[in-house]
């Protein structure tokens, strides 16, 4: 059901964008998506303070076999925080990865999302400047302000030190958005639960993919000076020095699932050669949930101000991400591409497709999203490595309808797809087997 959005509801779908980090902890079946926010509450405005991060040496990680029993408290504990040096967070802080030991030739590699920014009023908003409620491309400040006004448009890229290296911060809160996921558990149910799971948190704003370091002229206030900000958008260079680290710990392994929700499922698709390129031994199989690669009209300046990373070798990629998918695919046809994605998604639409006003947030135009999914959609149709997983509503991220592990040790029931034929969790296990593996709409 279409909803429609005053103000304060447009605060509400700017913050949800910035809060899809990670997967709602409690299922949330398809129906009225008015009423349902797809992620962690206020989670785009996530204030991990003023941190001192101390040392953490990996010392010799133990990747034996995992125990496939109970988790009562959803294996956290079984986690463990790895600085990384040579990674870095938006504002220069050092940044890492969450660690799961478990099968040494295994990877379960999961890129969080969070949302994304390109310029003053989206990634340091203040009265300078306040993102989309100004417009996207000005420099001139914007007076008007309103609960939530000077939240960024991606998670923790404001903050000075969101991940020390001591694991905590904004670490435990992040991982917890996984946790009781059935397809990061444990449980003999999940056909991926021997292997060793990697958190890739996201602090950078820029899908993962960005090599660039830039300056933002920042006022808190009316009676504040402008402060110059440095900005790394580092995402690229950071799965570099991640991917480095887990060659040490893992010099042979077989396979690897690389997945991402939302602004990480962009990055997932942006990286598979990067990935493919640090183990080049692995088969790797791609997982996408609601990132969709659509056309955008703020492609250009997502490229040129992230410095994005595009795979190498494709001399076209910079036309955009349909062009990018596609020689993604074409050019890693032993690597299954999945795509879970709502029709239509109600953070994907305003982001890409809304002009950069108030009204256009308030009214972003579904049909415009609907069309370029269909396309994107014929293009998976025509690959023999790619398939998608669509359900009509609008709603955004869709894995915790793969099941969710419940306190009594229950599993919550998996989305069904339009015709009721196909489970979400059948669908992804199909992928992960390579057997009777389907696309659905």
């Amino acid at each position: 059901m279409r909803t429609s959005m005053n103000r304060s509801g447009l605060v509400v779908t700017l913050l949800c964008f910035a809060a899809c980090g990670g997967l709602p902890v409690g299922p949330q079946p398809p129906g009225d998506a008015g009423s349902r926010d797809a992620g962690p509450p206020d989670a785009g405005d996530r204030d991990a303070g003023e941190l001192d991060g101390g040392e953490l040496d990996a010392g010799d990680l133990d990747a034996g076999r995992p125990d496939a029993g109970s988790e009562a408290d959803g294996g956290v504990a079984d986690w463990r925080f790895i600085g990384i040096p040579g990674s870095r967070c938006a504002r220069g802080a050092q940044a890492g990865i969450g660690y799961r030991p478990g099968a040494h030739d295994e990877l379960l590699i999961y890129l969080q999302g969070g949302g994304a920014c390109w310029n003053t009023g989206t990634c340091q908003p203040s009265l300078q400047q306040w993102g989309p409620i100004c417009n996207y491309g000005s420099n001139a400040p914007c007076l008007w302000d309103n609960a939530g006004g000077t939240k960024p448009l991606a998670a923790f890229v404001s903050h000075t030190d969101p991940f020390p290296a001591d694991g905590g911060g904004a670490f435990p809160s992040e991982l917890a958005t996984v946790a009781s996921s059935l397809l990061f558990s444990r449980r003999v149910e999940n056909p991926l639960h021997d292997a060793t799971m990697v958190f890739v948190p996201y602090c950078t704003g820029d899908l993962h993919a960005g090599d660039a370091v830039r300056t933002y002229q920042v006022k808190a206030d009316a009676f504040s000076q402008l402060v110059a900000r440095q900005h790394h958008f580092a995402g690229a260079r950071n799965l570099d020095a991640y991917f480095a680290w887990l060659r040490t710990q893992h010099p042979n392994v077989q396979r690897i699932w690389f997945i991402g929700v939302s602004g990480g499922g962009y990055g997932v698709s942006l990286n598979l050669g990067r990935v493919k390129a640090a183990f080049p031994e692995a088969d790797v199989h791609l997982l996408a949930d609601s990132a969709p690669m659509l056309p955008s009209n703020y492609t250009a300046a997502w490229f040129n101000e992230w410095n994005i990373q595009l795979p190498q070798g494709c001399t076209d990629c910079d036309a955009g991400l349909p062009r990018t998918i596609e020689y993604t695919v074409d050019q890693h046809p032993d690597s299954r591409i999945a795509l879970l994605a709502w029709n239509p998604d109600s953070v994907i639409t305003p982001f890409f497709y809304a002009p950069g006003t108030t009204a256009g947030w308030a009214a972003p135009p579904y049909d415009t999203y609907r069309t370029n999914l269909a396309a994107l959609e014929n293009l998976y149709d025509t690959k023999s490595n790619a398939r998608y997983f669509t359900l009509a509503d609008q709603q955004h991220v869709m894995l915790q309808g793969y099941g969710v592990v419940q306190s009594d040790g229950g599993i919550s029931a998996p989305y069904s797809s339009r015709d009721g034929g196909t489970t979400l969790r059948a669908w992804v296990d199909a992928w992960v087997s390579g057997t009777n593996w389907t696309s659905t709409r």
